[in-house]
């Protein structure tokens, strides 16, 4: 019996068809990760040469004065883009994988654009996470919808009925015929990103493929559990298309507008207003009032004095440009809190929606989503700090650019670090699969 459901099953075009299709759509998503990557390495690559020769320009340009050089040097900070990024593109298409600063103030140049709330599972990169989330459940729905109800109405299932006892077994044999060819078709693609991208196969690999598996063990026993209610093939068919776009849009899209209701965020451009004030404000002010705020913050500077009648003084200019920043603080805070919050709640909505889930936990896994960016916001912000008190008593003290070693000015790299908790991550596909189980199976034996 069952190599005859075996080729039932595969002499089907339609079936056949369909796992080509998913295939082609899997190749097209990795060959779409694969040039993202070269992008962004290629991207990484210029950042290093136009840092060195911004440098050089800079320190030809202005020979005497390092303060006047430091005004328009960057140096890059590099977030590292994994392997794996390949497969679930997350937030790096909106969020740069490379940041260039200035010693001057930080908050305006980090926030010169807003970012987008993770827990908008709508759309996105056509990756393979794409097809996953998407794609997958498409054909899963339309090799499952009718394996009962297209026995019912074509008159053979009274036949079956009467031939065996055993009808449950049966419908279950089919189902894992069609789980075995999905399987492999997902299996192949993983198999094929992995030669392709040369992903490492470490634990956040094998961490990603067994949430992706997960994932489509839920959508069989999902069908598993509406067709046993043994409705019409247009009804099933219509009830699991409603579950699809209901997950996959509405639930996600009416999540994002309370989300963004309950965690309002305008402290980004907030805080570049703060900043711009704080500084711009300072040309009109006293020089006193801004030095000792800053001789405050940095007490080994408090040697560097300045005039109130001095024309003009690098020294007051930089303590000016970091007294903006210190301004526009809180209001940063406060964006980073609020978007830590948003992200919370999209993972808290995930333990209910697999497929929310499934891009969240594979974008944390590919250092793609919100921890990744808050984390490397972070970074550079100490960054930032490490370069402006390196440079901070060169200009101060009135040395030349000579007295810099400009070869050892080159691009760092932030290396993210996630860390691995199998109970959040598979625990809700785990307690989903088992539910549905459990009610399928009730209305399996009612079929014997």
């Amino acid at each position: 019996m069952k190599n005859y459901l075996y080729k039932q099953f595969y002499r089907n075009k339609a079936y056949v068809a369909a796992l080509i299709f998913l295939f082609a759509a899997g190749m097209m998503s990795i060959y779409t990760g694969k040039k993202f990557l070269e992008r962004n390495q290629d991207i990484i690559g210029k950042s290093k040469q136009f840092q060195k020769e911004s440098i050089r320009k800079n320190v030809n340009y202005h020979k005497d004065d390092l303060g006047l050089i430091l005004y328009y040097v960057k140096f890059n900070l590099i977030n590292e883009t994994p392997e794996l990024a390949a497969l679930n593109i997350g937030m790096r298409d909106v969020n740069p994988s490379v940041q260039g600063v200035t010693i001057r103030n930080l908050e305006e140049q980090r926030y010169n654009a807003d970012f987008y709330n993770p827990a908008s599972a709508a759309a996105g990169n056509f990756d393979f996470s794409f097809v996953l989330v998407f794609l997958f459940p498409l054909i899963i729905v339309a090799f499952c919808y009718n394996l009962i109800s297209e026995e019912e109405e074509s008159g053979r299932w009274k036949l079956l009925s009467v031939q065996s006892r055993h009808l449950g077994k049966l419908l279950d044999v089919k189902l894992f015929i069609r789980f075995s060819a999905v399987s492999i078709v997902y299996f192949l693609l993983v198999f094929v990103a992995a030669v392709w991208i040369s992903i490492p196969f470490n634990s956040l690999f094998l961490a990603f493929i067994i949430t992706g598996w997960l994932y489509l063990i839920f959508w069989f026993m999902l069908c598993r559990w509406i067709i046993s209610f043994r409705k019409s093939s247009a009804q099933n068919a219509l009830i699991l298309l409603i579950v699809w776009v209901s997950m996959n849009f509405i639930i996600p899209m009416s999540s994002n507008i309370l989300i963004q209701k309950f965690y309002p965020v305008q402290e980004s451009l907030k805080a570049v207003m703060q900043q711009r004030e704080g500084y711009h404000n300072k040309w009109d002010e006293p020089k006193q009032p801004t030095m000792q705020k800053f001789y405050t913050a940095y007490p080994q500077f408090a040697k560097f004095t300045v005039k109130e009648d001095d024309s003009f003084s690098w020294t007051w200019y930089y303590a000016m440009q970091h007294m903006g920043d210190l301004e526009a603080s809180f209001s940063s805070q406060q964006y980073n809190e609020k978007m830590a919050k948003r992200n919370e709640a999209a993972k808290i909505l995930g333990y209910f929606l697999p497929n929310i889930h499934t891009q969240l936990e594979g974008s944390r896994l590919a250092e793609t989503g919100m921890e990744n960016h808050l984390a490397f916001g972070d970074a550079l912000r100490k960054f930032h700090e490490e370069k402006r008190l390196f440079f901070y008593p060169l200009i101060f003290s009135g040395k030349t650019p000579d007295a810099v070693n400009w070869n050892s000015q080159t691009v760092k790299t932030f290396h993210g670090a996630e860390l691995l908790d199998p109970a959040v991550l598979f625990f809700p596909y785990l307690l989903i699969i088992i539910i549905l189980l459990i009610l399928s199976q009730n209305k399996f034996r009612k079929l014997c």
